[in-house]
């Protein structure tokens, strides 16, 4: 009876983890918003004239890294 509620449990995880993934398509933002930047040597440029452009009021830069 243990065997078979931990299996029932761990497929409800699993079941919880791809609906998460599934749901959640990376690179889309919300409505109203700029997309996402991919930031590399050639795009450097153009990012920094925007970033600047925007000097009166917060900017923030956010670098993530997959490792």
């Amino acid at each position: 009876m243990k065997r078979r509620l931990w299996i029932a449990g761990l497929l409800v995880v699993l079941l919880a983890v791809a609906v998460y993934f599934w749901k959640s398509t990376p690179g889309q933002t919300p409505p109203g918003q700029p997309p996402l930047a991919d930031v590399n040597s050639a795009s450097l440029g153009a990012m920094k004239a925007d970033f600047n452009r925007t000097s009166n009021s917060i900017r923030v830069i956010v670098l993530l890294s997959p490792t």
